[in-house]
């Protein structure tokens, strides 16, 4: 299954660019599509969808997912990293009005792309059927999302890995 998250955002930050690309292009997988859309008022017509649910919900869905996509906020990233599922983000941004103060979500995405992570960035829209099929294509065998050990994705070592790329950041190595 493929989820793809927009996040919390309220009301003027919708995420319609990538809601109305993934509906477009969900015909092409035989991957079952999960998306939520927020604020969104766009109604998918080729996927199954909910605008919000409860964080253990939306956990549930990071556990279950062969795939995530979603905006390049914290939540998402820091989700997808402790199920140890693979992630496409694609950053908002203030030029398409789904943001409303910075591009906050570009200069994440633009550090992700310095580290090691196993986190595509995908910053034209048209290059996300590509990206996904070569996700797909690439994680045939299903990842231990139980397993795990000496990776980032052990609970203590992602805390820690988390907290050293907060400091990078802060101190501009990244």
């Amino acid at each position: 299954m493929i989820y793809v998250t927009v996040g919390s955002a309220e009301k003027g930050a919708e995420f319609d660019r990538l809601i109305k690309k993934i509906d477009v292009i969900a015909k092409n997988f035989s991957e079952g599509i999960i998306m939520q859309l927020g604020s969104s008022s766009y109604i998918p017509k080729n996927v199954k969808y909910f605008n919000y649910c409860s964080y253990e919900e939306s956990l549930s869905f990071f556990k279950k997912a062969n795939l995530v996509i979603g905006h390049c906020g914290s939540g998402t990233i820091i989700n997808a990293l402790s199920f140890n599922t693979p992630l496409i983000v694609i950053p908002r941004r203030i030029s398409y009005g789904e943001l409303d103060t910075d591009d906050h979500q570009l200069e994440l995405a633009k550090k992700l792309e310095k580290t090691n992570y196993k986190i595509i960035v995908v910053h034209s829209i048209d290059n996300l059927e590509g990206a996904i099929k070569e996700i797909l294509k690439n994680h045939n065998d299903k990842i231990d999302k139980n397993s795990g050990e000496g990776s980032i994705f052990r609970k203590e070592n992602l805390i820690q890995t988390i907290k050293i790329f907060i400091k990078s950041v802060k101190e501009n190595k990244i």
